[in-house]
This record gives C-alpha cells, structure tokens and sequence, in this order.
C-alpha cells in the first residue's frame, strides 16, 4: 500500500495487459489511481465486456472502474488520438472527470507520424518493425531537446515553436528522403492536431509526481500500467527490434518523475504460449523464418481464404502456427498486423522476471491452447554448444537449438471454469503448477477466455 505496484508485460507484447489491469481495477476504488508510465499509441489493451471489444491506446485499462487514471510524464501522446479514444467510451463525461495527464508528456506531431511512416518504408530489409505512429521521432526530438510538451500548449508561443518544429521535420523529410508532405495530408493532419490540443486543454493537467505521491501518502492504491512487453525495452529488450522508451518496471522512476523506493514488487503477465508483431529473432516460433516473412508480407483476409480451418494438430508448424494465431485472434490490436506464434519460451520469461523484480504472475489466454493434442514449453537454449537457461546478448547473432518438455492438453471449455472454487481439468492445472515451480513465483490469476470476467482467482 504504500508502493506503486507495476504492472508490467514479460514477453514482447500483447500478452493481455489490458485484461489484467482491468481486473485489478475492479476491486479498487475512487480514492485509488492507474497511471500509464511510457509509451503512446503504439499500445493496444483490448477488453472484452459484454462482448464488445474496447481497445485502449492511450487511456489506462482501468477506465470501466472507479479509480483516477493518468497519462504520465513518460509517456508520448497524439492529441487527437486521445480524443478518438476518448468518444469511444460509453460514459465518456464521468470518465473524463477522473482523468488526468501530465505536463512533461511528449506531443506527437503530425510531422512525427510522416518521418516515422517515411523513414520505415526507406529501410527495406533493416526494417525495425516500427507501428508508424510516431513514436519513435518524438521520443528523439525529447533527447535532443527540441520536443514540445503537454504544458507547453498553454504558453503564448507555442504556435511560433510548433512551425519552427515543422519546418525542421519537413526540411529532414527532403533532404534525407527526397520526401515532399502533401499539403492536403499535411492539413488534415494538422487540423486534427489542434482538434485534439483543444480537448486535451479541458483535463486536469497534474505533475505525475505530485498525483502519484498524494495517493500514497493518502493510503490508496497506484497501479503503474505498461505498455508493450519487456523484451521491447529500448535498452534491454532485443535491440535493435525494441520501442523507445522503457517498458520495464524500473523505467517507472524517471517516467513518472518519483523515488525508486516508492516501486513495490510487479505483477508480471504472460501468455501461456508467445506472439510478437514485426521484425526480430524469435527463437520459439512455430514455422520459423516462413512464419516470420508470411506475417510481414500478408494480410488476416488472405491468410483465412487460404487456410479457411487451420489444424493444430497438423505435421507442418507452420500450420500448427496459423491455426494458434486463428484460436487466439491474435492480430496486432494498433496496427491489424498479424501476430507471429510460438510455444512458451521459459529462458525469456526467467529473464523479465528477473529484470521487473516480479512477485505475483498473471498467465492469459490459456484457454486458446485447448484445441492442441500437445503442447510444448521451451526449457533452455543450447548456444555454442552449451546448455543454458539465460538468453544470449544478442539473439539475432547467434544460432540457439532449444529443448522442449511437452504436456498433454485438457478436454472442454475452460471458459466454464470461471470462480475461485471449481478447479481446472487436472491436466491444466498441471501445466499451470510445473510454470510456477520453473519460474519460482505464484500465478494469481489464469485467464480461462476472452471477456473481462473469464478468469479463475487463485489460490483454491
């Protein structure tokens, strides 16, 4: 109570923290508060309620309960984004009473989003993976100190600053890309901009430090909600396919502009199998390299026309890894991309875990993996001939042979099993019960199916 609790993703996104923070929110209350710490709308939280999906980008996860939220210090943010977001919710003027954003945010541009697009398409084969919001040119514009801020908004000038910032974007544009803005895009873009600016001018803004702190120091709850997974880190994810910015729970000091004694132990959360959207190694991942290009160069609508009934259970990984991505609809929440599959990979997680300082665990989704005969959980990497469970420096740069312990899967719907006092099919519970011996930490919620209330609450 008298810490922040992170919570943090321990793969390479979208491993369902949206769902996670939701049901921890809850059980909280008006005097407690959820705060994004990094990121921007290159995030997707999806939440299933009453079955309508919701997708947040900007807004924490928490907004269906009754706790303050906030959009932190560490964070960059795209006004009308925000905005967009913002008329998506069913009681959009109580929601907006309990939210807040801090003056030290970043705002994207319009010009941010063209350079990130631009310079993504000019890469070819280096292609990092990049979401194209943005993301990364505001947060390089913050480290050469050039960026405009959310309190910059209210300062006479801002107008003079932001054309200043234009033009040097602009002139980038054209003499790196040879790229020339369309005035039309440009003032669509522009238009939005200042539509967004002005809502943004109507919430309460508020130093990340100072809500954070009096919450504490009142005896209420602070969630700290990330965004992306920790193997997106930019210093300590597998660089150079990384965000920019710091997903992991010790980035929550500088983004929030607090103490690091005020962060407690992280609730960490995991898919029971692994996904990741763009470029980069992925050692566990069903179909390999084929996999990796086909989810690069391919869109849902294809993929289904030629693989209308992926099986599982097929000889061909590749397959096996399609008919995962059907089962667990896992296509990118931001971008519509689809998601690459694999099996579990045990050395990435032992490696969050020990980077967050996790104390608790939240496995999701692990009723997807019902329609397999077996599954496969990756144990340890053999690199240069030796047997290890941490991961190399460099994943990209070394050749891993992994070993895999196999289990047997359970019959039905684990979605039936939604209460604390019925217990899963004893071949689930198994998987679940070897997960938390290996890594060593408890796991406190198990995801049984997609809506908001399909979960099982441990211990039983």
């Amino acid at each position: 109570m008298s810490q922040i609790t992170p919570i943090i993703g321990l793969q390479w996104g979208d491993e369902g923290k949206g769902k996670g923070v939701a049901q921890i929110a809850s059980g909280l209350t008006e005097n407690d508060l959820i705060v994004r710490f990094q990121g921007g709308n290159n995030a997707g939280h999806t939440i299933w309620r009453d079955g309508k999906s919701f997708v947040f980008h900007l807004i924490p996860s928490g907004v269906f309960g009754k706790p303050k939220i906030h959009l932190g210090g560490g964070m960059v943010i795209n006004p009308f984004a925000l905005l967009e977001e913002y008329k998506t919710l069913p009681d959009g003027p109580a929601v907006k009473r309990r939210i807040s954003v801090s003056p030290h945010a970043v705002l994207i541009l319009p010009t941010h989003i063209i350079l990130d697009s631009v310079s993504e398409k000019s890469a070819g084969d280096k292609k990092i993976g990049s979401t194209g919001k943005g993301i990364g040119p505001s947060y390089t514009d913050l480290v050469w100190r050039k960026a405009l801020r959310v309190g910059d908004i209210f300062e006479l000038d801002f107008d003079e600053r932001y054309q200043k910032l234009r033009e040097d974007h602009m002139n980038s544009l054209y003499k790196i890309f040879e790229y020339e803005i369309p005035k039309d895009l440009l003032k669509q873009l522009e238009d939005d901009f200042y539509e967004g600016l002005k809502f943004i001018k109507t919430l309460d803004i508020v130093y990340s430090s100072t809500i954070v702190e009096e919450t504490i120091a009142s005896g209420a709850t602070v969630i700290a909600e990330g965004a992306q997974g920790s193997l997106l880190d930019v210093r300590y994810g597998n660089y150079p396919f990384v965000t920019s910015s710091h997903t992991i729970a010790s980035g929550i000091g500088p983004a929030l502009g607090i103490a690091p004694s005020l962060i407690g132990g992280a609730i960490g959360i995991m898919k029971a199998y692994t996904t990741k959207v763009g470029e980069g190694p992925f050692p566990t991942e069903l179909g390999g390299e084929k996999s990796a290009i086909w989810c690069r160069d391919n869109k849902f609508d294809y993929e289904k026309e030629l693989y209308p009934t992926p099986n599982p259970n097929s000889t061909d990984n590749f397959e096996q890894g399609i008919a995962l991505r059907r089962m667990g609809n896992e296509l990118g929440a931001t971008t519509g991309r689809l998601r690459r599959t694999g099996w579990l990979d045990l050395p990435l997680i032992k490696y969050a875990i020990k980077m967050n300082g996790v104390t608790e665990l939240i496995l999701t989704k692990l009723d997807v993996l019902s329609g397999f005969d077996e599954i496969k959980v990756c144990t340890s990497y053999i690199v240069r001939g030796k047997k290890t469970s941490d991961i190399p420096f460099d994943l990209s740069r070394e050749k891993i042979e992994l070993e895999y312990k196999s289990f047997p899967t359970w019959k039905g719907k684990l979605s039936d099993f939604e209460n604390t006092e019925t217990r899963l099919p004893p071949e689930a519970l198994a998987y679940v019960k070897y997960l938390e011996e290996v890594l060593g930490v408890p796991i406190s919620f198990i995801g049984t199916g997609p809506e908001e209330h399909q979960v099982i609450k441990r211990f039983w």
